[in-house]
This record gives C-alpha cells, structure tokens and sequence, in this order.
C-alpha cells in the first residue's frame, strides 16, 4: 500500500510548488513549475489563469500518485487582490503585493478612516497591504469591481478552482486591516466605500473550505471529496512549517529578499505595538501574533556578487570580524525595504582598495544583512532568545554565524527549504483532525562573546555610512524631481 500524506500548495509571486507531507511531518517529494507576471502594465500584476495552469503542471510532475494525498492545504503570496465572478473566473488580472496604484487612493484617505484602520490593524494605512488595491479598484474602475462577487487572496484562487467554494482565512483578511477578532469590520467597509458583499466568508486556516470536486479531481488526479483546508499567507505558512514562532524567538528567511518574523505574543487579543518601528503586525494561523519586516535585497545581492566572482568567495567567506576594514557594502540593489523603503536607494560600496578581495565584499554583504536586521529587532524594544534561519543563504556556512555573532543569540539553521509548502500541508492534516509536528533538522550556531567589541565597531561604521548615503540619495532624488 502506498503512503498516504497531505498535499501541501503553495503559490508563490513566480512559481507553484506542491509537495507531500506524511504523518510523521517527513517531506516525500516536491514539484514546482515557473511562471511569470502580467507585463501588459505599469503594476505588478498577473493572471490567475495562469496561477492556475501553473498549478496543473506541477501536479503533472509529481513524482506521487496523487490518488494517494488524502488532504490538500494552501500557502500563498500575501496581499495579492483577485476578484472573481460567480463561475470563480478572475474579472481582472490579479493586483499583486509590489503593485503602487493605490498610492493615491491611501493618501488621500481622511485623517478619520486612517485612525480607524490603525486602531483596527495595529498597522499604518500602506501600499503592501490589500486594502491599497481595493480602493484603486473602486476609483479607477468601479465597472470592474461590479463584474465581481467576491475579492479573494492568491491562494484562495486556486482553492476555489479545486473546491468550488469561494473563502479566505484570517493571515490573508488582516492584510486589508479590515477584520477584526469578530470577523469583517464592515462598519469601516462601508465606511470606505468599498462593496461589503464583496468580503467572503472566513475559515480558519487549517479547518476544511470545502472538498475537492469531481471536475477537478478529473483535471488534476487528486480523489474527489477529500478535505481542502483554506490554509495562510506564505509568511503565517512557513511558521506553520517550522512548529510555531514563540513569543521569544526570531526568525530569519534569507532567499531573494531576506525577512524577519519575531514572535510578538501567544494566542489571544492583539498585543500593544508600535506603528512607528517600521514593521507590521500580523496574526499567525495558530492565533499568536508577530512582526514582519522585509529587506527588499538580501539573496539577490548575494546572487549579482555570485554572477560576478563565481561561487568560491562565497564559500571561503569569512565570519570573523576585521575591525581596521573600512569596506562598507550597502545592499540595496532594489531599495532599501523595512523600516524606512526607500525604494531609490542603490547598492553602495565604501571602502575599496586595490587589496580588497572577492572574498570581503561578500563577508561585508553578509554583515550588512544582518546589521540591518538588528535594526529592525531593535525597533521592537523587546528581548528575544533565539533566532531560527531558513532558506538558501542558510547554506552559506559564514552567514548564520554573522547573525549568531550580531544579535548575540543562538541561531538555529533549518535544512527544509520549502518551510511555507510543509506549513501548507500541515493545515491539510488538520483539516482532517491530525496534529502534524514537521521534521525539519536544526543545526545549533552560538556566538563567540570574545567577538562582541569588533562586531559593534563594524555595525557602527556600517550606519555612519548608511546614514550618509541615504541622505545623499534623498537629496538627488528631490533635486531630479524638481527638475522635471
């Protein structure tokens, strides 16, 4: 008899992927299949359809029988906004996270709604929360928003087409500040004017949002009738994947960009939080609470370096702090990201002489990361104890011992890459009553305290240096506007 698991999907800005997740949390096999954006305009935007026949490819390369997956649970791009009709075909391409159309709908928004939104959310009216695409839609194209009958997440798309049945779940809800711990604030909804029939039902992440249907099992080899849980966002998913994020602990994924979870809060009302750190407050699938702030560059400076010397100053880099170094690298490739976006920033390197090697300007990446990170946890005002890293750069044997060494606590370096897929799955077993607990090995890194001093006069070099060239960045950027 083959083993039964959960199928866990999870929808990613550019690809799908879909892995296997037995009973005892050991990853089977994985597939995934690429797609890309909608370039047909100035936003970031893309077509569901696509999502959709993303999906069914990978589906067609898994190594599984699918027959054999007794649940299915999603993960999904955050803050994406689909609107769908009836048939649950997409209206309208899908307004994805980086999309900046709503910009002049939220700064627009009277003083009034802005405090509401805050006093709801904990968070500031942004343009990376859903709510920025949804008041684009109701003053841009009203017409388009009446074709629909329901707003759904990314993931959520997908769900429908193997369901039937139009959801969402809180992880994704809290990202248009809109709900509360009681559901939908429709009194706010309405008082934004955005169409309250438009928000669908909430189902809890991993509680079944129906089953699959009979079409689509014939469309994608899954058993018709088996439990779909309505599943999270990508970031609420992969803290799902690694067993939970406590209150004390951290959390690091370094891939193309790098991103910091820190446990807030366990389970219950919404904690105090500061709108004015420079991150954003969310609920997690388990019901406790954590802050996210992103880097926009963290693996993506790392690859350009990567495109440039090859692999083996990446391998050779080391973690050891030379306080005499001036190399300064800022990282910002694609802007700065959390706490102040500053998305005309540009990578900066400070410091070259004719001695400096391949080998440095990666050491400097790496700590520039981290220095920046600790921005951020410092931001928090709270003291935490551990720090948990997944992703690609975990695998660069200096980078976990750098951050070990600058926030001056223990690192644990997961070796599962695919942390939102596995979160995915887990919900597909909850869906069916089971309590999954994920695999994952941890690899433990500690700080070396004899080090603490040179680390302190590295980061202190490396924020004189961001400070000066922010600056000068902002002064071109208004000198050039001004000259238009």
């Amino acid at each position: 008899m083959n083993e039964k698991f959960s199928l866990g999907i999870d929808l990613g800005t550019t690809s799908v992927k879909v892995l296997a997740l037995d009973l005892s949390g050991n990853v089977l096999a994985v597939a995934n299949s690429h797609h890309g954006l909608d370039d047909s305009s100035d936003g970031v935007q893309a077509d569901p359809e696509v999502w959709w026949s993303s999906l069914l490819t990978a589906l067609s390369s898994f190594e599984l029988d699918l027959a054999d997956a007794v649940a299915v649970g999603f993960s999904g791009n955050m803050s994406s906004v689909v609107l769908i009709d009836g048939a649950l075909n997409p209206v309208a391409p899908a307004l994805l996270l980086a999309d900046t159309r709503g910009t002049i709908q939220l700064d627009a928004l009277e003083p009034s709604l802005r405090l509401r939104l805050l006093q709801a959310s904990g968070n500031e009216p942004q343009i990376v929360f859903s709510i920025s695409s949804l008041l684009w839609w109701a003053a841009a194209d009203a017409a388009t928003l009446d074709r629909a009958v329901a707003w759904v997440s990314a993931k959520d798309f997908l769900r429908a087409r193997l369901t039937g049945v139009i959801a969402t779940d809180r992880t994704d809800a809290y990202n248009s500040l809109l709900v509360t711990s009681a559901g939908w604030d429709t009194e706010l909804i309405a008082a934004l004017r955005l169409p309250v029939e438009l928000f669908p039902p909430l189902v809890d992440s991993g509680t079944a949002a129906g089953s699959v249907t009979d079409t689509a099992a014939a469309l994608t080899g899954l058993s018709a009738g088996i439990p779909v849980a309505s599943g999270s966002g990508d970031v609420a998913a992969a803290l799902a994947g690694m067993g939970g994020l406590a209150p004390t602990s951290l959390a690091v994924s370094l891939g193309t960009s790098a991103t910091l979870t820190a446990g807030l809060a366990p389970a219950g009302e919404r904690p105090a939080f500061a709108a004015d750190s420079g991150l954003t407050i969310h609920p997690a699938a388990d019901g406790s609470w954590f802050a996210l702030g992103s880097l926009l560059t963290g693996g993506l400076a790392l690859n350009w370096l990567r495109s440039l010397a090859g692999t083996g100053p990446i391998a050779a880099a080391s973690a050891v702090p030379d306080p005499g170094d001036q190399l300064v690298f800022l990282p910002y490739l694609a802007g700065t990201g959390s706490p102040d976006f500053v998305g005309e920033a540009t990578g900066t390197i400070l410091g070259i002489t004719p001695s400096t090697t391949p080998e440095q300007l990666v050491g400097a990446l790496l700590e520039a990361i981290a220095f920046d990170i600790a921005g951020l946890v410092e931001n928090l005002g709270t003291d935490y104890e551990r720090v948990i890293i997944s992703g690609g750069g975990g695998r660069v044997t200096a980078w976990p011992v750098v951050f070990a060494n600058v926030l001056g606590l223990p690192v644990d370096v997961l070796d599962e890459p695919d942390l939102s897929g596995v979160g995915a799955a887990v919900f597909g077993w909850s869906a069916l009553g089971s309590v999954v607990e994920p695999r994952a090995s941890r690899r433990e890194v500690l700080p070396d305290p004899a080090t603490a001093s040179d680390w302190a006069i590295r980061r202190a070099r490396y924020e004189s240096a961001r400070r000066l060239v922010l600056e000068l960045t902002t002064t071109l950027t208004t000198e050039q506007k001004a000259a238009k």
